[in-house]
């Protein structure tokens, strides 16, 4: 039994490593290089182009992340009524299999690191390419995270502005006057509850297979439940119209 328990130990340990080196020497270069072809993209028809950020892993599509789409479009109708023209482009963390989930861990625990330099090296190769153009990066939970590690390399800017909400209480902190952060009060993630965290953690698998198994089918982060997690248009309508107002 103790022999077999090593094999599997080890077996996961080499599958981790491998997911590592993948992430890093082949997703993060083919992701940073599509990334750029859409942002180029956008830039040819647009004066501003909105970045989305999901939350979670960053693989939910833009369509279909109904906890995040509906601030973006406001955030988009506002500018387009200052008569600019706005383009959204979506930047995805990393793809939709377990094999890519585990590979990005790393870059999740350690606050993005590799992925948000990436990232931003495109953001400013996008802006010398286009020096009249504004990007607004905006994320949710991980994605509000990343935002934040990416305006470290990207502060200096004055035409990059960063849209954050109820980023996970260990993020970077970066500081500058483009950026908007808004956490609930009542965020058990974004405030750093732990006891009322792990409860969530611990109660999600079984939540997740009692749903999955009476047909009411839910992702694993939906099972967790996170009290306070959940952001709207009218908690941050007037910040961004204020934003829109004095940068734009």
């Amino acid at each position: 039994m103790a022999k077999k328990t090593k094999i599997l130990i080890g077996c996961f340990v080499a599958f981790s490593l491998l997911s590592f080196l993948w992430f890093d020497l082949v997703f993060l270069k083919h992701n940073g290089e599509s990334f750029e072809r859409e942002l180029m993209r956008a830039g040819e028809s647009s004066d501003v182009v909105i970045v989305f950020n999901s939350g979670g892993w960053g693989t939910v599509p833009f369509d279909q992340a109904f906890d995040f789409n509906s601030i973006i479009n406001e955030t988009k109708n506002l500018i387009e009524q200052k008569d600019y023209k706005v383009s959204i482009v979506q930047y995805y963390r990393t793809k939709e299999n377990f094999f890519a989930k585990l590979a990005s861990l790393k870059d999740i625990l350690f606050n993005f690191p590799d992925s948000s330099k990436v990232f931003s090296e495109r953001i400013n190769k996008f802006l010398e390419e286009n020096p009249n153009d504004k990007i607004i990066m905006a994320g949710l939970s991980n994605g509000a995270s990343f935002v934040n590690a990416a305006m470290a390399d990207l502060k200096d800017h004055s035409n990059v502005w960063a849209i954050e909400l109820g980023a996970p209480f260990w993020k970077s902190n970066t500081q500058s006057d483009n950026i908007i952060s808004y956490n609930n009060q009542s965020d058990i993630l974004a405030n750093g509850k732990l006891g009322q965290l792990i409860v969530s953690l611990i109660r999600s698998p079984f939540v997740w297979a009692y749903n999955n198994i009476t047909g009411n089918y839910i992702s694993m982060s939906k099972a967790m439940n996170i009290k306070g997690h959940d952001y709207y248009w009218q908690q941050i309508k007037d910040d961004v119209a204020s934003f829109v107002d004095r940068e734009l």
